[in-house]
């Protein structure tokens, strides 16, 4: 399981379906789909905090 706490105390878990990819990888899930929502673009991954709007950007690094 993984934590995403926000600068505001908001804070959900990402934690794992137990179904996995064509190449073994596990797919997360956000525990509460009305805490933070996420827009996936080209190179990241945004999370934005349902509460106060704060956002937080997750670079992909291949």
């Amino acid at each position: 399981m993984m934590h995403l706490e926000c600068e505001c105390g908001n804070r959900t878990n990402l934690f794992a379906t137990g179904d996995r990819d064509e190449h073994g990888r596990e797919y997360i899930e956000l525990e509460d789909d009305d805490r933070f929502s996420f827009m996936i673009g080209e190179d990241s991954i945004v999370f934005k905090c349902s509460f106060c709007g704060y956002r937080y950007r997750l670079k992909n690094y291949e």
